[in-house]
Parts: structure tokens; sequence; C-alpha cells
């Protein structure tokens, strides 16, 4: 049965990152090193942020807060997303990672919870054994690491103390994915639920708007053979519809309720979309129709849109190639160069999720439709920019408006 796991002190947490009313601004150069895992697989740590002999490893923090292309190696995380909540639905999080520790000095983590809606989908389940794979995901075999530490990757790029957008955010785990990445649309609405039921605990923070971020993709079924009835995605869309307008501790749609803004990656043309390159899954395929979802394509440090990035749909762009994240092998590991797991929009959707944090932040009062105007309101800033890729918007912090300008937006 579905189930919420690794609650922490609540309180303490949110108490912890409300005092933080700054992030502290961080230099995007930085060095890797090469922590090798087999010969072949590796992953890296992060060393010596600061020197400017260095790569720009967090080149994706930089973009956000520069409107031109010259990026400048710094970063300033403004409020740090303080009082505001992200939901990752993924393959889990490692809470323990040091990305989501709630200060310097703290061991209390920002993953506030976990949910795992994952035990219907057999097919990619891994042998690995953990007592709860939404909070401490695991993995067998090397070729499962990619998958099983997606989750951990989306999180920290959203709300990771060192590499996040919105590192004072809290964030709780909904692993509605396997090991392989495979998810139904079962999956789907039992994380849905799930998310409305955390949002309406009297022992959660009380948010009226929250973020639910989604890099990935999924199917109606797996197996005709399956024994659990089959949940139609128009099942799951109306659910998401109800969630943006707001809906009750039941689920059922009320004004007054909890909202949630939904950020949904575009998906790679390596997988997620047709031969031709267009959007053609859900739930990426929704931005285009839903006022209060947010689908996300993919550009480069070079300011071009990136040529791995579904196309149609598209309502922002944000850095989607070689995004520096956590993995899950160890509590200060990254992904590394080797193999090449750093590309997608996978990564491009947390940063625009990490984003809304930070207005939330500001604003806690704002909707999921004014948040997403906010934020693709943003001007065409790539040099490639096209209709099918939202004509070159490119997310910008530094563009949100002063608190009186919100009058412009309307539910």
């Amino acid at each position: 049965m579905p189930r919420f796991t690794a609650r922490v002190a609540f309180a303490l947490v949110f108490a912890v990152c409300a005092a933080q009313l700054r992030a502290e601004d961080i230099s995007t150069h930085c060095a890797e090193t090469e922590v090798s895992l087999d010969g072949f697989y590796s992953v890296s740590r992060l060393d010596r942020c600061g020197d400017q002999r260095e790569d720009a490893l967090l080149w994706h923090l930089d973009r956000i807060d520069q409107i031109g292309a010259a990026l400048d190696g710094h970063v300033d995380r403004g409020n740090g997303g303080s009082g505001s909540l992200i939901y990752v639905m993924d393959t889990g999080i490692m809470a323990r990672h040091s990305e989501f520790a709630s200060g310097p000095y703290s061991s209390a983590s920002r993953v506030i919870a976990g949910f795992d809606a994952t035990g219907s989908v057999e097919i990619g389940r891994s042998r690995c054994a953990s007592p709860d794979k939404s909070v401490a995901p695991c993995y067998d075999r090397l070729d499962e690491l990619a998958a099983a530490s997606h989750g951990t990757s989306v999180a920290s790029i959203a709300a990771g103390r060192k590499v996040g957008v919105a590192p004072n955010a809290l964030v709780v785990s909904v692993r509605v994915m396997n090991e392989r990445g495979l998810a139904t649309t079962r999956t789907y609405l039992e994380g849905l639920e799930a998310i409305i039921r955390h949002a309406w605990d009297p022992a959660s923070p009380n948010m009226r708007t929250a973020v639910v971020n989604i890099s990935g993709w999924v199917l109606e079924r797996l197996t005709n053979t399956s024994n659990h009835d089959v949940v139609s995605y128009s099942t799951v869309e109306q659910k998401m519809r109800d969630m943006i307008g707001g809906v009750d501790a039941d689920g059922r749609p009320d004004r007054n309720g909890k909202r949630f803004l939904f950020v949904v990656a575009a998906n790679n043309v390596d997988g997620g979309c047709g031969a031709s390159g267009v959007i053609d899954r859900f739930p990426a395929l929704l931005g285009a129709k839903l006022n209060g979802l947010i689908t996300v394509g993919g550009m480069t440090a070079d300011n071009v849109s990136w040529s791995g990035t579904c196309r149609g749909g598209v309502e922002v762009l944000a850095p989607a190639q070689s995004i520096f994240s956590a993995t899950i092998t160890a509590t200060d590991h990254y992904r590394g160069r080797r193999p090449n797991l750093r590309s997608g929009t996978s990564f491009a959707a947390p940063i625009i999720s990490g984003i809304a944090a930070r207005l939330l932040s500001d604003r806690p009062d704002l909707s999921p439709q004014q948040l997403e105007a906010w934020i693709t309101a943003t001007p065409s800033r790539v040099d490639d920019a096209t209709a099918p890729l939202a004509h070159g918007r490119v997310a910008f912090v530094r563009s949100i408006a002063p608190a009186p300008m919100m009058s412009a937006f309307t539910e």
C-alpha cells in the first residue's frame, strides 16, 4: 500500500531554512575529481569552487541570472527558495546526500518525506535492497545507476545546497519510476494522490501553492497481462487540472484549497518524442493546453537551443547540456564525465522548478497560472530562436518584477 516514510522534524528543518533569508552568492567555476567505479563507469567530486582557472562547471546557475550571452562566473541565489516546497516525481531521492543538508553544519535533510508508488511496476524492478527507495534509492548493477540516481540528480538541480537553483527549498520525494525509469499512469495517479495527502497533512509545512517537478514520461500500461486496472491518460490529466486549480484534503476541486504548479521536461529526441522530434508523450504534451503546467525545453552554454530537446509545445528553455548534478554512489558524489550522463531536458525542468520556488518564497500567494505567466514572459535569448522551441525564451531570475506588478497577471 502507498505510504509516507522518513518524515523528519518538519518544524526544525522549516525554521532552519526560513532563517536563511538569502542563499550565499557562489562561483560557478569549479573542478571535478573523477572517482572510478569499475574502470569504465565513473562519478565525480566537486572541488576548488571559486578558482577562476577552473571550468564553469555550474554554468546552469550562471545562465539564469544573466540576461546577455556572456556569463560572469557567479550566481546570486537570492532568497534561496526559503519557505517553498518542491515535490519531485521521479526515481527517488537520496535524502542523506550533502546537497540536501539544511545548512553547512547541519545533518538534517531538506528532503522531508518520501512516498513510493512503484509497487505495481514489476518490469525493470531492481533486485537491490533498501528500507525505502523513495528516500534511499539503490541499484544492483551499474547499468541501473543512471535511472536509479535520476531523481537525486533532478532534485539537486532544483534545490541542491551547492548545485541547486533554490538551495533553501524543502523537497518531497514521490517515487513513480523504478530503476529502469519505467512508470505507468497508475504510478502517476497514486503519486499525485500522495502529494495531495502530504500537502494537507497537519505535520507538513503550510503552503498555499507548491511546485511539482516531472522529468519523465509515462505509459498507460507496460504489458497486457497486468493484474491492475489500467488508468487512462485522461484520468491523470484531470487530476492535474484539479490540482492546478486547487483541491481539498480529499482531492476534490476547491478554489480555496492547495494549488500546484507542474513543471514538465519536454523529453529528448533519443527517447521521449517521435521520429520528427516533436513532443508526443504524456505529460509533456499538456503544456500547450494547461495553464499552470510548464513544458521545458533545453539550451546550451553557447546560448543556442540544445539539439537533443523535443520540439513543439515547448513553453520556455533552460540549461540542458552538461549539467552537473548529484548521484547516489556516495553522499558527496556527482554524475561524472564517463559515461556522459549529464544532458537532457530532465535537468532543464528542475531549473524552472527552482525558479518557481524562489518566486514563491517572495510571494507565497502566487497561483500556478501566475507563476507560469511570470516564468514564460521572459525575452527571447538564444541565438537560434524558433517557434517550436518557445521562440528562444529562457527563464531569467532577475527579470522578476517588483510585487506591485503582479496585478498584471490574473488567474
